[in-house]
C-alpha cells in the first residue's frame, strides 16, 4: 500500500506541477480536474494505518474495503467528471489555482471525508503508540507525525483559510513532503529496513515539483531532490556536505535571520534568491521548518520552495507598464489643465475689448466655469491614482479663486467637508460646476446693499450618498424665481448637472438662500 501511496502522491505532485507552471487556461483546468483524485489519498492512509497496527480481523472483512474506498472513489469520480467540486480556476502570483467553491455540497463532503479518515487513522496509530514500547513506539511516533499531521495542516491552509477569504499557495504537496522528511529521518535514525514508508518518502521527494533542501544541525546540506539539481545545475555530489550559504545569493542579515532562526516551530514563508552553478540568481518562494527530536532538540531544517522567476518577470513587466500608463495619465491631465488655462487667457484677452457690462459678465462667468474644471485636472495631476481627488482641497482652491476673482474681501467663506472624501472625475466635474455656479451667484447677488456676508459649503456622505449644501446669509432670491424652471443660465446648469449626478435639489429661502443636493458617486460609463 505504501507503493500505491507513492505512485498516487507522485502523480498528484506531477499534476500540481503541470497546472501551476502551464500558461494555458485549458491545460491548467484539465490538470486541476485530474487533481480531484485527492480523496483517494486519505483512504489509503487509513488502510495503511490498519495494516501497520495489525488490525487483521478488520481487514479480513470485505465490508471494510467497501467502507474505506467506496466513498473516496465516488467523491473522486464526481470531482473529475463533473463541475460540482471545481467552480473555476484563477491565476495567482504562485500559479494557477482553484476558485474556492461556495455552498458546494461535494466540497463539504470531501472535506468531511478527509478529516474523518485523518482522525480515524491518527486515532488508531495513537492507541497503538500508547500500547507499545521502545522501537515500535518511536516508529509509530514518526508515522503519526510524518503521515497524518501534514494532512491536518493541509486542511487548515487549503480549506479553513479559504473559507475565511484568505488565500495562500496550497500546501498539500509541500506538507506531504515535510511529513516524508520526518519519516525519512526516522528510517535513517532507527534503521527500519522494513518500513516501506521510506520508499514512499524517496518516491514523493524525487518526483515533486518543489525543490527540497534538507540541512543538519550544523546547517550543512544532507540531501536534495531532483527538482533542486535541475533548478541549480549542480549534481547531488557537488552540493551534499556544503554549507547552506553555498546556495543562497542573498547573504543579508534579514535573510539569514529568516533562514537560520530556529526559535519558531511553525513554517516560515519568505522570498529569497538561490545561486546556480553558473552564478545566476534565481528568485524563489521558500518555506522553512525545523525538525526536532523527542527531547525537543533541533536536529535539522527543511527548506522547500518554488522557482518564481517567471512570476517576477511578469510582475516587473506589469509594474513597468503601470508606470508608463501613470506617466501618460499625468501628462494628459497636465496638458488638459494647460489647454484650459490657454482658453482662460483667450477669454480674458477677448473680454478686454468688450464695453457692454452684461456681455463682459457673461465672459467672466465662462472664465470661472472653465477655471473650475482646470482646478480638477490640476488636482488629478497631483493625486496619487489620477482617477479621484480630495474634494476638500478642491473646494478650498475653487472658493479661494472665486473670492479673489470677484475681489470680495468683505465676504467670508466657511467650508465644512468630511475628512477624506474623494470623488472620481465623472462626479467631481459636475459637482465642481454646481459649486461654482451657486458660490458665484452668492458673491454677485446675495449681499447687494450689505457691507459683509457669509457663504458656507458643506459636503458629507452617509450610506454611499453625498449631501452637498451651498448657502449664504444674504438677501435671498428675488420673488418669482422658479427653482425648477429657472430663466438664468446659472440655475439651469445647476439643475442639469444635478440630473447628470442622478441627484435631487432641495431649496430653502429662509434667512438667505440654501441649496441642498443629494447625489451618489457616478460609475464610469463607456461613451463609445
Amino acid at each position: 500500500m505504501i507503493a500505491v501511496l507513492c505512485i498516487l502522491v507522485g502523480f498528484l505532485a506531477f499534476a500540481e506541477f503541470q497546472y501551476r507552471q502551464t500558461s494555458d487556461f485549458q491545460t491548467a483546468y484539465l490538470w486541476l480536474k485530474i487533481s480531484g483524485l485527492w480523496p483517494i489519498v486519505p483512504a489509503i492512509l487509513l488502510h495503511i494505518s490498519l495494516i501497520f497496527t495489525g488490525k487483521k480481523d478488520i481487514l479480513k472483512n470485505k465490508l471494510t474495503y467497501f467502507l474505506i474506498y467506496a466513498p473516496a472513489l465516488i467523491i473522486a469520480f464526481y470531482a473529475v467528471d463533473t463541475n460540482l467540486l471545481l467552480e473555476g480556476i484563477i491565476k495567482e502570483y504562485w500559479g494557477w489555482t482553484y476558485v474556492f467553491p461556495k455552498n458546494s455540497l461535494l466540497f463539504i463532503i470531501m472535506s468531511f471525508w478527509t478529516l474523518l479518515c485523518a482522525i480515524l487513522a491518527g486515532g488508531i496509530c495513537f492507541l497503538y503508540y500508547l500500547k507499545n514500547e521502545n522501537m515500535k513506539k518511536l516508529q509509530t511516533k514518526y508515522i503519526i507525525v510524518g503521515l497524518y499531521l501534514p494532512l491536518l495542516i493541509s486542511m487548515f491552509s487549503d480549506v479553513l483559510l479559504p473559507n475565511m477569504s484568505i488565500r495562500i499557495p496550497e500546501t498539500t504537496i509541500v506538507m506531504s513532503t515535510v511529513g516524508i522528511g520526518f519519516i525519512s529521518y526516522g528510517v535513517w535514525k532507527y534503521r527500519f529496513p522494513a518500513l516501506t514508508a521510506a520508499v514512499a518518502a524517496d518516491e514523493i521527494v524525487s518526483t515533486m515539483s518543489n525543490f527540497l533542501i534538507m540541512l543538519d544541525y550544523d546547517k550543512k546540506i544532507v540531501t536534495i531532490n531532483n527538482a533542486t539539481t535541475e533548478l541549480l545545475g549542480y549534481t547531488k555530489e557537488e552540493i551534499i556536505g556544503k554549507p547552506i550559504e553555498y546556495l543562497f545569493a542573498d547573504q543579508s542579515q534579514d535573510n539569514n535571520k529568516k533562514l537560520f532562526n530556529t526559535d519558531s516551530e511553525s513554517i516560515i514563508n519568505f522570498e529569497t534568491s538561490l545561486k546556480s552553478k553558473y552564478n545566476e540568481f534565481i528568485p524563489v518562494l521558500l518555506s522553512k521548518s525545523v525538525i526536532k527530536n523527542e527531547n525537543g532538540n533541533i536536529i535539522g531544517i527543511i527548506c522547500i520552495g518554488n522557482n518564481i522567476v517567471e512570476i517576477k518577470d511578469a510582475k516587473d513587466k506589469i509594474k513597468a507598464s503601470l508606470e508608463e500608463k501613470e506617466l501618460l495619465l499625468r501628462e494628459i491631465h497636465h496638458r488638459v489643465k494647460n489647454n484650459l488655462q490657454i482658453i482662460l487667457s483667450l477669454i480674458n484677452l477677448q473680454s478686454n475689448g468688450i464695453k457692454n457690462q452684461e456681455d463682459l459678465e457673461i465672459f467672466r462667468e465662462s472664465q470661472s466655469r472653465v477655471k473650475s474644471m482646470a482646478i480638477i485636472h490640476e488636482k488629478l495631476y497631483q493625486s496619487a491614482d489620477f482617477a479621484s481627488i480630495n474634494f476638500e482641497e478642491y473646494i478650498k482652491s475653487l472658493v479661494s479663486y472665486l473670492l479673489s476673482y470677484y475681489s470680495t474681501d468683505s465676504i467670508q467663506a466657511k467650508i465644512d467637508v468630511e475628512n477624506d472624501i474623494v470623488l472620481n472625475m465623472d462626479t467631481a466635474v459636475p459637482c465642481g460646476l454646481i459649486i461654482n455656479e451657486l458660490v458665484t451667484n452668492s458673491i454677485k447677488f446675495a449681499f447687494t446693499g450689505r457691507a459683509a456676508g457669509k457663504i458656507y459649503i458643506k459636503l458629507h456622505s452617509v450610506d454611499g450618498f453625498f449631501t452637498l449644501i451651498v448657502g449664504d446669509n444674504g438677501i435671498g432670491l428675488p420673488p418669482g424665481v422658479d427653482i425648477e424652471n429657472p430663466q438664468k443660465l446659472g440655475l439651469q446648469l445647476v439643475n442639469t448637472l444635478t440630473d447628470q449626478l442622478e441627484g435631487k435639489i432641495d431649496f430653502n429661502g429662509e434667512d438667505g438662500t440654501e441649496f441642498k443636493i443629494k447625489f451618489k458617486e457616478q460609475i464610469y460609463k463607456n461613451r463609445y
